[in-house]
């Protein structure tokens, strides 16, 4: 039983091949009758994956560009390295320590020294409780 496309060059074990990938949809109908004619290797088949034949294009993959990193919550003013990092190396136990020496004299951390992202971290760190941070922040 040989279908007419078959090449009869191919070998039989890489027909069982193309035969079980397609069983397997690793590669799709239009890359099973290439490996058969002979025109496509089974790995090149396999990875243009299911969805592609040897003469569909490739999908075109368009890139988000990655968020900007916003400031180091220390207020040092540089940027960390990643974007989801709130510090740049280092800097969150310089903002821990300030915020500890400054307790004493401030137990709401309430001068303008402090911004209300510090303060949300001094929450976090639990260095002082939720009253340290405006009415409408401490129901969130």
């Amino acid at each position: 039983m040989i279908p007419e496309e078959q090449n009869p060059k191919v070998h039989h074990m890489t027909i069982k091949g193309a035969r079980n990938a397609l069983a397997h949809r690793l590669i799709s109908q239009d890359s099973y009758r290439s490996v058969l004619r002979g025109e496509l290797t089974l790995a090149d088949a396999k990875s243009l994956g299911r969805n592609r034949g040897p003469n569909t294009p490739a999908p075109v993959k368009v890139q988000e560009k990655p968020p900007e990193p916003t400031p180091c919550l220390c207020g040092c003013g540089l940027r960390p390295k990643s974007p989801r990092s709130r510090f740049v190396q280092g800097h969150d136990h310089r903002l821990y320590g300030e915020l500890k020496r400054n307790l004493g004299n401030d137990p709401l951390l309430r001068n303008e020294r402090f911004s209300a992202r510090q303060r949300q971290y001094a929450v976090e760190r639990g260095l002082v409780g939720p009253e340290a941070l405006p009415e409408e922040e401490r129901d969130a």
